[in-house]
């Protein structure tokens, strides 16, 4: 099957991002495809495996044509560890969830107070020594609630505590935080590009930040977390009249991975939608145009989908084209009636079958199954004309 070969009110695009913790976006499009096949049309779909700075950011990137490279860092508790970097010429794209993510840990209390972000600045080094001065950084999938302490440690900038001791740059540790130094900053940041692939827009400090919003899913409980909210707002009220950006832990976005896009905006990142990056480099706009149905999803739709996440951004941009869309997710916590809903519909898995949450095999054949009921009353409803659809 080849998109050329197809009429574009024919087209099915499938636009998934992954099912955290599941099927990655690829998997989902696999499963669907098999859907779209039982009602004999297999030659009428599109695969679009889609990401948003997430968990799968590096794979869309080199999907589109990126090569990918190994390099060495250590993960979010400092165990030595390697990730692959999309490359292409001198720009690069990292991906937080596989330098310092949750790594399929049942993350605890002191695992939330212990991560750190070192690696990824190991990496942003490696990339710059290298000569690489263009560098994407995707925000999704973070274990880390430290500022971005640990990258900015990683990159030059010094911690110290009141006896001139350098700190180790985790969330709890910064609660002893007395003293910044950025004269050892690397020095080819000045002249590189940091760009920030993100999907919220939270503040890192605050009621909806960091730590009140994401901690307890990186294995936080509440002491925890108003102990990570009190190092946040410390190192910020330390470190931003250093760099002449006081306020900027109030800035949308500044939130993202533990307030590791509040030290990137400190270096100068530029912060933009990763489900907008991603949907332009994967070429969504053209395989969309003209199709008769777009099929997304992900494995949770709630509040924060909204605020930019890929599905979202799918429904957005085939709104803007004028093709229909729909979504099949793990969980929906969403009202069909809520301000700003994109879909023509959801389908949740869990309610067809609850046990879906931790069986991939299950979520595949239920993936398949709804995909093609979704295809069949979609498109037969609209007018379009496809051999096997019974109506």
């Amino acid at each position: 099957m080849t998109e050329d070969t197809l009429k574009p009110e024919s087209r099915i695009v499938l636009a998934p991002d992954k099912f955290k913790g599941s099927l990655s976006a690829a998997d989902v499009v696999e499963s669907m495809a098999l859907g779209c096949a039982d009602l004999g049309l297999q030659d009428r779909y599109v695969p679009l495996a889609i990401a948003d700075g997430g968990d799968g950011s590096v794979d869309a990137a080199l999907r589109s044509g990126w090569s990918a490279r190994r390099v060495a860092t250590a993960d979010a508790w400092g165990r030595v560890a390697a990730t692959t970097v999309a490359v292409e010429g001198r720009r690069a794209i990292i991906e937080v969830a596989s330098i310092c993510g949750m790594g399929g840990l049942r993350l605890t209390p002191q695992h939330a107070l212990t991560a750190s972000s070192f690696g990824v600045g190991l990496v942003i080094a490696a990339l710059l020594d290298d000569g690489f001065d263009d560098i994407t950084v995707g925000l999704g999938g973070s274990a880390t609630t430290d500022g971005g302490a640990g990258m900015l440690g990683a990159l030059g900038v010094q911690l110290r505590d009141a006896a001139g001791a350098s700190i180790e740059p985790t969330g709890i540790r910064l609660l002893s935080l007395a003293d910044v130094d950025i004269a050892g900053l690397h020095p080819r940041l000045a002249s590189a590009r940091l760009t920030i692939a993100c999907d919220v827009d939270n503040p890192m400090i605050g009621i909806d930040g960091s730590a009140e919003v994401f901690a307890r899913q990186k294995g936080a409980d509440d002491e925890a977390i108003g102990m990570l909210s009190a190092a946040l707002s410390h190192l910020a009220a330390l470190v931003e009249p250093v760099v002449g950006r006081v306020g900027l832990h109030c800035s949308p976005g500044s939130g993202a991975a533990g307030g590791l896009a509040w030290a990137l905006l400190l270096l100068g990142a530029e912060l933009c939608s990763g489900a907008e990056l991603f949907l332009a480099m994967l070429g969504a706009r053209e395989r969309i145009t003209g199709a008769g149905l777009v099929i997304t999803g992900e494995g949770s739709l709630d509040g924060q989908s909204l605020r930019g996440k890929a599905p979202v951004g799918v429904a957005a941009l085939a709104a803007e084209l004028g093709v229909p869309s729909v979504a099949v997710v793990g969980s929906n916590r969403l009202a069909s009636g809520r301000r700003g809903f994109p879909f023509a519909e959801v389908v949740a898995l869990d309610r067809i079958n609850p046990r879906c949450v931790d069986d991939p095999a299950l979520t595949g054949s239920l993936l398949r199954q709804v995909t093609a009921d979704l295809v069949t009353r979609h498109l037969t409803s609209s007018g379009v004309e496809f051999e096997g659809v019974t109506r």
